[in-house]
């Protein structure tokens, strides 16, 4: 790009993530998203332009805002990217952890002359995860679950798990002992993988972050109540089992990288925290 982008249309959250720790706002976003939400834009992402959903961008839409930059995610939007390069300039995004956010961040930085706002952005999150670093005594790290699921996840038998490349399992492996290591060769997103109960019951956690998928209605842990194995874990037994909602996988983004921790990191280390 021959000048700083600053018409933008985001197709992805984590594309909002991003923006938002650039300080810049798009003009264009899905209909329906996390923009919304108080820790991004708020009642401002109500003066963005809908641009269709995430997996049917709306290209006459998008066209008609004569953006300069399309932040996208790889699936979908390579279906679309002979017609989104058209329009302007594209960057698709793919993968989750931490080092590809901080990556992710710094390209579009360099594509909207935002680079030292990224790198303040990415100097607040290292001084916060050092922060906590040095407040917990290596030697009593606790042993964590990222979980989430669904009434289907209970047929099955099979849960799903956030590995140690996923968004906060990259993270929290840093601060905690997560035993949950991302499989070689695996077909499913990367960051994620399906285990047992009886393979959670093996790690036994101090502490279970639970997030409830649709079609349930209830909470997943509620409904794990009355399982045997499940009432075998320590984190059950000492009331450390902690339900998050959706917001958990809502970008893969330096943004929502801080917020979870700061809300995380106090329920598994109260008493350091």
């Amino acid at each position: 790009m021959s000048k700083p982008a600053e018409r933008i249309v985001c197709l992805t959250a984590t594309g909002i993530d991003i923006l938002a720790e650039l300080g810049l706002e798009p003009v264009g976003y899905l209909a329906q998203g996390i923009a919304d939400r108080p820790e991004f834009f708020g009642d401002r992402a109500q003066q963005f332009t809908s641009v269709g959903s995430w997996m049917l961008p709306n290209l006459k839409a998008i066209r008609t805002l004569q953006p300069d930059l399309i932040l996208g995610w790889r699936f979908p939007h390579r279906l679309y990217q002979h017609w989104l390069r058209q329009i302007a300039s594209t960057y698709l995004m793919s993968g989750s952890g931490y080092d590809i956010a901080l990556a992710r961040l710094r390209d579009v930085a360099r594509l909207t002359g935002r680079d030292t706002v990224a790198e303040t952005a990415i100097q607040q999150l290292e001084t916060q995860i050092e922060t906590y670093r040095t407040a917990i005594p290596a030697n009593l790290q606790k042993t964590v679950l990222m979980m989430g699921g669904s009434t289907l996840n209970l047929l099955s038998r099979r849960f799903i798990i956030e590995t140690d490349v996923g968004t906060m399992g990259s993270l929290l492996q840093q601060l905690t002992h997560y035993p949950w290591i991302e499989p070689a060769g695996k077909r499913m997103e990367p960051g994620l993988m399906t285990v047992s109960l009886d393979r959670i019951v093996q790690s036994n956690p101090d502490v279970i972050f639970v997030q409830t998928y649709p079609p349930s209605t209830a909470p997943l842990s509620q409904q794990l109540t009355n399982n045997p194995r499940w009432k075998r874990l320590k984190a059950v037994q000492t009331g450390q089992v902690h339900e998050v909602d959706q917001f958990w996988h809502s970008g893969n983004g330096t943004h929502i990288m801080q917020i979870m921790l700061s809300q995380l990191m106090p329920l598994i280390y109260p008493e350091y925290l």
